[in-house]
Order: structure tokens, then sequence, then C-alpha cells
């Protein structure tokens, strides 16, 4: 009898509830929380059914593999420019000991002659020590004979392997109009003296630099470099320069064996009469009947 009169009465509050619009039951909405797991995890073991395991990658070898300056990331890493373009070299093909830590690092090493790590070291050195005798040596070859030629009085014969012939015949050097007392002997010894010694204090290592190829310090005086990603550009820049001034030196070799004449002379003829002057008429040995404009 107790079990029926509770029956009815839960009955009777059942109707009551209706009639009033009260809520027979309550529902929890699931949280935001709840419900973003539940789809992450759906989401993960549908790509986990569909999708292939990919290897990891490998660890950069360069240390600067992820440059924060777009400028560093042309020149060096992984990602940097390479001696062709992408279409006609894939970066697979450069060797694996070229990372892009050296400025000036192309991928470029056809003979493999720097697959050594101390080889690498030494043929570094090696190019950058040319490349700046390259570009000082460029430098001395054009200003006298540009000088002499736009009007300072730097002797008869201010080209390069004429000033050279005057000091075999005897002469002294004139520059400005002032003669200098330096013959033939005394600018030998001069120069096996003071650049021969400085390359040997160099090797030696006589200042105890910590490093000789760029010591910075005292031989940066401007405190150009005194940023290291300003002074990672500023080695890219000199290397490039230096190289395309080793070029320099072998055409003003060329030029003056073929012509009989300085870079500057040959330069102002050219620009004169390009079509009677230039590489084609000259070894033709038709430049005097070459058109002219």
């Amino acid at each position: 009898m107790a079990s029926l009169a509770a029956t009815r009465a839960a009955a009777a509050t059942i109707r009551l509830r209706e009639m009033v619009g009260a809520p027979l039951f309550r529902v929890t909405a699931p949280s935001a929380a709840t419900t973003a797991t539940n789809t992450t995890r759906v989401t993960l073991k549908t790509m986990a059914l569909f999708s292939k395991k990919k290897a990891a990658s490998p660890a950069p070898k360069s240390k600067f593999a992820s440059p924060v300056d777009d400028e560093l990331a042309k020149w060096y890493g992984p990602d940097r420019r390479i001696f062709l373009p992408e279409g006609l070299l894939d970066r697979s093909e450069i060797p694996e000991y070229l990372t892009g830590e050296v400025p000036g690092d192309y991928g470029y090493d056809p003979f493999g002659l720097s697959k050594k790590p101390e080889n690498f070291v030494k043929y570094q050195a090696y190019e950058v020590i040319h490349a700046r005798w390259a570009m000082l040596g460029a430098a001395g070859f054009i200003i006298p004979e540009a000088f002499n030629k736009f009007g300072a009085n730097c002797g008869p014969e201010a080209v390069w392997f004429k000033t050279g012939a005057l000091l075999l015949d005897g002469n002294t050097l004139n520059y400005f109009g002032k003669n200098i007392p330096i013959n033939l002997v005394v600018a030998v010894v001069g120069e096996v003296v003071l650049l021969g010694g400085a390359e040997y204090y160099r090797i030696i290592n006589g200042l105890d630099l910590e490093d000789k190829l760029y010591p910075g310090g005292p031989f940066d005086p401007l405190g150009l470099a005194k940023d290291p990603d300003q002074a990672a550009l500023l080695k890219v820049k000199e290397i490039k320069n230096g190289r395309l001034a080793m070029f320099a030196m072998l055409g003003f070799f060329l030029q003056a064996y073929v012509t009989g004449e300085g870079p500057v002379e040959n330069l102002a003829k050219h620009l004169s009469d390009p079509f009677a002057n230039n590489l084609l008429t000259v070894l033709a040995g038709s430049a005097e009947r070459a058109p002219t404009l």
C-alpha cells in the first residue's frame, strides 16, 4: 500500500509540473573544453588513418640554418644562393661539406679540393689573402693611369707595366710632378721587407690574434664589423669584390700583352667607339678597319 501511495504521489507531481510548464528533466550541455578535446581526438585519429608517417628532418648543420635577417639568409645557410639557378642545379647535388657557414660559399667545388677540413680552412685563407692583394693591385693599376690621363702629372708613363720598364732603365718614379728617388733595387727590397715581413708576421700570428683571417680590433679602426650580422655581410662583400678583382687582374695582364696599353686607355678607346674597339676587333686585328658610328 505504501509503494502504491508513493507511485500515485509521483504521478501527481509530474502532472502538476506539466501544468505549470516546469521542465521534467535537466540536461547539462558539455563544456567547450570537452568538445574541443573530443574534436581534436577524432581529427588526430582520422589523420593517422589516411596519412603517411614522415621521416624526421635532420638537424641543421649550419649555424646560419635559420637566420633572422633576410639578407643573411641570401648568403648563409642551406637556403643560400648557389652557383646555378634552382632549375639547373638541385641542392642535393651540393657537396655535404659545403654547408654555407663560410662567406662566399655558393656550393661550388667541382674538383673536391676542400673535402678534408684542414684543406677547406687552408684554401679559404689562400683565397681571401689573394683577393685582398688583387683588390689593392687593381687599384694600383688603374688610379695612377687615370690620374695621368685626366690631367695629373704622374710621370711620362703611368701605365703599370711601363712604370716597371722605367725602373729597369735606371729611372726613378714621378708622382704629381715630384721626383721620388726610388730605383728598382730600393723598390724590390722595400716590397720584400715590408710586404713579406707583414705576411710572415701574420702567418706566425705574432699579434696573438684569435682569428688571423678576420682579426678585427686594430685592423677595423672604423668599427664597421662590431655587429656580428654586419660583419658577416661585410665578409661576403669582401670575397665577392676580391674574386672580381682577381679576374680583373688577369684581364689587365692579357690586355697589356695583346694591346700594349693600360686598362684605362683600353676603356677610353672602347667608350669612344665601341664598334671599332672591342674584343672581336682586337683579336681579328681589324680595329682600324671596323665601322664607326
